[in-house]
């Protein structure tokens, strides 16, 4: 999941590779926040039509239904109100902004560059309409996504480049710079690129030691940056991105976690790897005391770690939790072999 237009919201899905992700919203919240109701709710209105079609395309993009999504929003988009009464300078940039972003997962799913096309043009339309400052910026590094996503890298890097940080968060301006850096690798100048991974790195440690840090934003971003120098062949740097990412380790996601655990051991740290793994374990145990039960995959994949580490004691533990906890689980068939086995 990927890691481009992260900045809509965190999941991790996946910020291991470049993708799309999020709800597209130019206010940082996801929702139309106060742009469809301008407009008073009487009945049989051009409005209140308006306001009815925005909602249907907002619950259609959010079960990844794009095309339909894509209808809704142009349907709303033609009958817009106009209001003499309030300027609301956010809702047709806003309108089309949604129309690009789902061309352009609609790109990604169907596999369909022609999509590309028509989410480019609808982000121009977007930026040109578009008047405050942090909204122009979003636009831009959304721009910048489609562009990437097509090869056309140098564009990209304009794009991403001319997002100023007035006006717009942090990590808006370091997922440009690691976008900036993902572009100069596609251009094959891994020089460039380790100049913008560097930009990024020295902004997340200026962030961090004054006393800045949202694990929930802030542990895929350094987890990718480590990757990143991973593959350009930079361990030096890497290692010292994933310490950094060690020492802000409460509240990620297991997720990260466990990733990271599996790069150390690619590292060959097995002593960082079981650092990791142990506190992933802690975590499970506090997910299971506080009541929350989706912990069973993550119960799995860190007894298969213990394993190949050949801390078969511990690899035991982790799979005695999960036959207690989850009886039915489709893991444990192989779960009760492997037991057996030791």
């Amino acid at each position: 999941m990927n890691f481009l237009v992260k900045v809509f919201y965190v999941s991790i899905v996946g910020v291991l590779t470049l993708g799309l992700a999020g709800c597209g919203c130019l206010s940082g919240c996801g929702c139309l926040s106060g742009c469809a109701y301008l407009f008073q709710h009487t009945p049989n209105t051009v409005e209140n039509l308006y306001i009815k079609l925005y909602n249907e395309a907002e619950i259609l993009r959010h079960t990844d239904e794009y095309r339909a999504a894509v209808e809704k929003y142009e349907q709303a988009f033609k009958i817009r109100p106009r209001s003499t009464k309030v300027i609301d300078v956010r809702f047709p940039a806003l309108l089309k902004y949604r129309i690009a972003f789902c061309y352009a997962k609609l790109a990604e799913v169907d596999n369909d560059f022609s999509l590309y096309t028509k989410a480019e043009v609808a982000v121009l339309e977007s930026y040109q309409t578009a008047v405050l400052p942090h909204h122009k910026a979003r636009i831009l590094y959304l721009w910048g996504y489609i562009l990437f996503q097509q090869g056309r890298y140098e564009e990209a890097i304009a794009k991403f480049e001319a997002i100023t940080p007035r006006g717009i968060h942090a990590t808006l301006m370091w997922d440009s710079l690691y976008a900036i850096g993902k572009a100069y690798i596609g251009l094959g100048d891994n020089a460039a690129a380790q100049f913008a991974f560097n930009r990024l790195e020295t902004k997340i440690d200026t962030f961090l030691r004054n006393g800045g840090w949202s694990p929930a934003v802030g542990g895929d971003r350094l987890y990718a940056l480590g990757k990143a120098y991973m593959k350009l062949a930079n361990k030096v740097g890497a290692r010292r991105v994933f310490t950094m990412l060690e020492t802000q380790i409460e509240g990620i996601e297991f997720d990260t976690l466990h990733a990271l655990g599996k790069t150390f051991m690619a590292l060959n740290d097995e002593a960082a790897a079981l650092r990791i793994f142990a506190r992933i374990e802690v975590g499970i145990e506090r997910s299971l005391r506080q009541g929350f039960p989706r912990v069973e995959d993550n119960l799995y994949r860190l007894g298969k770690a213990y394993m190949a580490l050949s801390d078969d004691t511990a690899a035991q533990r982790i799979f005695a939790k999960l036959l207690e906890h989850y009886p039915d689980s489709p893991h444990n068939t192989e779960v009760e072999h492997l037991l057996e086995k030791q």
